[in-house]
């Protein structure tokens, strides 16, 4: 096998821009579609790119001038932020609904269809830290909670009382009055 080596993209394109003044119309739209390809080639190649960014990186000599935008909206929220947002709007975080334990849940229509699950720790042993399933009631399905929690629909005790529902799917899963102070006793500890 031959050793082709590295292309020199700039005697490239200076060659066939030589050639472009010696030859007649049909070869010359050959030659201006070669030069193009040269020129995609060259800005696809890794080690031009190199050359490219060391040529695009400021001097230290100027002046940097940074804006700040005052309209910043971050998607990434701690998880303190989270729980400061939550107890504003009395909702259900996902951290503390995958800790939910002795629970009934009922989804919406969608990705896992209208079922009702039943979140039942001590029987499945699981740990503290450990993610809880929910398991269908007339069903096969075991889900992650992580993975059910935005279908929720509601959640409900044993006896049938809501502790917090979702009137639609991309709201809030809001926390009822009767259990605002004592949902947390619903949490796995």
């Amino acid at each position: 096998m031959a050793d082709l080596g590295r292309t020199n993209y700039r005697e490239e394109i200076k060659h066939l821009k030589s050639l472009l003044d010696s030859c007649n119309e049909e070869d010359r739209a050959i030659i201006n579609s070669m030069a193009r390809s040269t020129d995609v080639a060259k800005s696809m190649d890794p080690d031009e790119r190199k050359k490219m960014n060391l040529k695009k990186q400021p001097s230290p000599k100027k002046a940097q001038v940074k804006f700040v935008s005052k309209n910043f909206i971050s998607h990434n929220m701690s998880k303190q932020k989270k729980k400061i947002r939550a107890s504003v709007r009395l909702g259900l975080t996902e951290d503390e609904f995958i800790r939910l334990d002795k629970v009934y849940i009922r989804t919406f229509e969608g990705k896992y269809g209208k079922a009702e699950y039943l979140v039942d720790r001590k029987t499945e042993k699981c740990t503290k830290h450990q993610s809880g399933y929910a398991i269908e009631v007339d069903g096969t399905r075991r889900l992650l909670l992580r993975e059910i929690y935005p279908h929720v629909r509601n959640v409900r005790t044993p006896s049938n009382d809501v502790i917090a529902k979702r009137t639609h799917i991309h709201k809030a899963l809001c926390i009822t009055a009767p259990f605002k102070k004592s949902y947390k006793g619903f949490l796995f500890k």
